[in-house]
C-alpha cells in the first residue's frame, strides 16, 4: 500500500490537489497555464508538479521550450477510481470553477503563446543560500519590473529566508515574506532568459546553462558578513539597508543594463 498511500499524501496539500483536478478534467497542459489556472507563480506550480512527478502521479513531455504535464496512465483499481472521484466530485466546487475559468482564457496556441511571453523575460538571481541578497533582487525585480520580468531566486545551498532581509525590505514597501529559500535545482524546467549571480561563490560554482540562457555576474557585499562588525543592531540593520539600496538601483536598469 505504499505507492496509494502516497498518493493520498500527495493530494493532501491543496495545491497539488488543485492541480491533479485541472489535469483529470482538461488533460494534458503546460505548466504555465497551470499557473495562469491556479493563480499561482510559474515557479511555484512547477515545485509542486515535480513532487507530484517524483511520485509517478503525473508524466511530462517537452515541446520547445514548454513542458506539458498530464495524469500517469493508471495502473490500479485506486488511481482510476480516483480519476472519477476527482472529476465528479470537484467539477462543481467553486474554486475548481474559478480556476478552469481562469485557465480556459490563458493563451493556448503555442505561436501565440511564445509572442506574449517574448513581453516578459524570465531573469533568476542566484547567490549561495538564496537568503538574503538574491531574495532582495527578486523582490525588487517584481516589485519595480514586474511588468517586464518574471523574476525568480535560488541558491546554491539553501539557508532560508533572512529575517532582516525580510525587515529592511517591508521598511521600503516591499514584502518578500512569502519567498522561499530554494535551491538551483528546483526550477530544472524553467528556461531563463538570464541568470544573473549576485555573489562570488554562486558565480563560481554557476553550472553551464542550456540553450539561450545568458550569465551574468553582479555582485553584492553579503550584509550578514558586513553585520558582524556592527556594534548594535540598529548599525546592523544599516548594514542590510545599503546593499538593499544597491541592488534596488541595479535592478532599476533592467532589462537593458544585462546586454551591455
Amino acid at each position: 500500500m505504499e505507492k496509494e498511500t502516497a498518493i493520498f499524501k500527495l493530494l493532501a496539500d491543496q495545491t497539488r490537489l488543485r492541480l491533479a483536478i485541472l489535469l483529470v478534467i482538461k488533460g494534458e497542459t503546460c505548466v504555465c497555464q497551470l499557473s495562469q489556472g491556479l493563480n499561482e507563480p510559474e515557479y511555484k506550480i512547477s515545485r509542486h508538479l515535480r513532487i507530484m512527478l517524483s511520485a509517478g502521479l503525473v508524466e511530462k513531455r517537452r515541446q520547445g521550450t514548454w513542458m506539458y504535464y498530464s495524469l500517469s496512465e493508471p495502473t490500479t483499481k485506486l488511481e482510476s477510481s480516483l480519476r472519477e472521484s476527482l472529476k465528479s466530485c470537484f467539477l462543481d466546487n467553486p474554486i475548481t470553477i474559478q480556476d478552469i475559468k481562469r485557465l480556459e482564457k490563458s493563451i493556448c496556441d503555442i505561436k501565440e503563446r511564445k509572442m506574449v511571453n517574448t513581453d516578459k523575460i524570465k531573469v533568476l538571481f542566484l547567490c549561495t543560500g538564496n537568503s538574503c541578497r538574491s531574495q532582495m533582487a527578486e523582490g525588487w525585480a517584481r516589485y519595480l519590473k514586474g511588468d517586464v520580468i518574471e523574476s525568480f531566486s535560488a541558491g546554491i545551498e539553501t539557508h532560508g529566508l533572512n529575517s532582516n532581509a525580510l525587515k529592511v525590505m517591508a521598511e521600503a514597501g516591499v514584502d518578500i515574506s512569502g519567498h522561499k529559500s530554494q535551491l538551483l535545482s528546483e526550477f530544472d524546467d524553467i528556461e531563463f532568459d538570464y541568470v544573473v549571480t549576485v555573489c562570488g561563490h554562486a558565480n563560481e560554482s554557476c553550472p553551464v546553462f542550456n540553450g539561450k540562457t545568458k550569465v551574468v555576474h553582479v555582485g553584492f557585499d553579503d550584509p550578514p558578513r558586513l553585520a558582524k562588525e556592527a556594534k548594535n543592531e540598529q548599525e546592523a540593520l544599516d548594514c542590510y539597508r545599503r546593499v538593499r539600496d544597491e541592488i534596488k538601483n541595479f535592478v532599476e536598469t533592467l532589462p537593458e543594463s544585462l546586454n551591455s
